[in-house]
């Protein structure tokens, strides 16, 4: 019979690796957090006092409260076939700030950027949109040190 505790099936997800065991460091709490932030939820095995599920572990969710010791965190939990949103409250030592819209927010800056220098040049904005790597150019290979190999497959031999 397996047991059913909130803690179980979690001996590897839960252990700290070689030489990193011990409390978190002071950065984790002077971390800034503001309703709206993306935030990844990494549980601190050292630390049990708001220690979410095992489930939330490696999810990414926004922020929607602040507490002094603590953050709650809105995300999307699939439970038969829908998406239901999930309100978790974590202590500040389980989460970290999300990098997942750095891209995105750079292109915007990036848009913006360039539709303040075409207003103020009086010229029309170029295409924003990405465009798709097409294939490679072509190119003309020497035979003169390569020999071309045969490439094919091997016949099948029936062994017995």
């Amino acid at each position: 019979m397996r047991s059913k505790g909130y803690r179980r099936g979690t001996r590897s997800l839960f252990s700290q690796d070689h030489r990193k065991h011990g409390v978190a460091h002071v950065s984790r709490y002077l971390e800034k957090y503001e309703i709206g932030d993306m935030v990844d939820i990494l549980v601190n095995p050292s630390m049990m006092k708001g220690m979410p599920h095992k489930y939330y572990h490696g999810r990414t969710g926004r922020v929607y409260d602040v507490k002094p010791r603590s953050v709650g965190i809105a995300l999307y939990k699939r439970v038969r076939g829908k998406y239901v949103i999930k309100k978790v409250i974590a202590r500040v030592e389980h989460v970290r700030k999300s990098r997942c819209c750095e891209e995105s927010q750079k292109r915007i800056r990036e848009i913006s950027e360039m539709t303040k220098e075409a207003e103020s040049k009086g010229m029309v904005l170029p295409p924003i949109k990405r465009k798709i790597e097409g294939p490679r150019k072509e190119m003309v290979i020497s035979l003169e040190n390569n020999q071309p190999i045969e490439v094919g497959y091997e016949p099948h031999i029936v062994i017995f």
